[in-house]
């Protein structure tokens, strides 16, 4: 019926409607975390990719850098996952920044983890809330379904790894993610 979107509240149930598809499928995508296409990763070359996949978002006020540590080993992970779970903290210092600044990822390794910094200037978390940047639903954005920061740490849990916020209230954020170089 085509005077269905002439109804009341028509656009306001599309938008909700949207909002509950994206949510279902942000859940479904950490439900998958359980299972790893797991293999040997070129770092350099892995977040060249990612850093590609940036560019095409053509955000044209956002700009990063990214800076490497020397002699950075091959690691084992799932980079479907892991490229998802980078993309997911760039795109948050994107609109942590009001859609523009400067972002810095550092790709290192210490103590026999690689870690992947995502650091901004977006003004930090508010101390109340950055207990709880990990809990389902739980976000700051109009519009956020707050599920994008629990399932980036249920990928790197997934790997065995970890995800920490360091909060700079006031200047920013760096979000760490840390991936053990041998599989357990």
């Amino acid at each position: 019926h085509p005077e269905v979107n002439q109804f009341e509240y028509w656009n306001e149930a599309m938008s909700e409607i949207s909002f509950l598809k994206n949510m279902v499928t942000q859940l479904s995508s950490a439900r998958l975390c359980g299972h790893l296409n797991v293999m040997q990763v070129n770092i350099y070359a892995f977040m060249h990719q990612i850093a590609s996949s940036i560019r095409a978002f053509s955000w044209s006020s956002f700009h990063f850098n990214m800076v490497f540590e020397e002699s950075l080993p091959l690691i084992e992970l799932d980079p479907q996952l892991v490229k998802q779970a980078v993309i997911n903290l760039i795109k948050n210092a994107y609109e942590a920044m009001n859609n523009s600044g400067s972002v810095v990822v550092t790709i290192s390794c210490s103590d026999g983890f690689l870690r992947i910094a995502v650091t901004d200037h977006g003004g930090g978390l508010d101390p109340a809330f950055a207990d709880h940047i990990f809990q389902p639903f739980i976000t700051s954005k109009t519009g956020g379904s707050g599920l994008g920061l629990v399932i980036t740490k249920e990928i790197a849990e997934a790997h065995h790894g970890t995800l920490e916020c360091s909060s700079r209230p006031g200047d920013g954020c760096t979000f760490t993610l840390s991936f053990p170089l041998t599989q357990s």
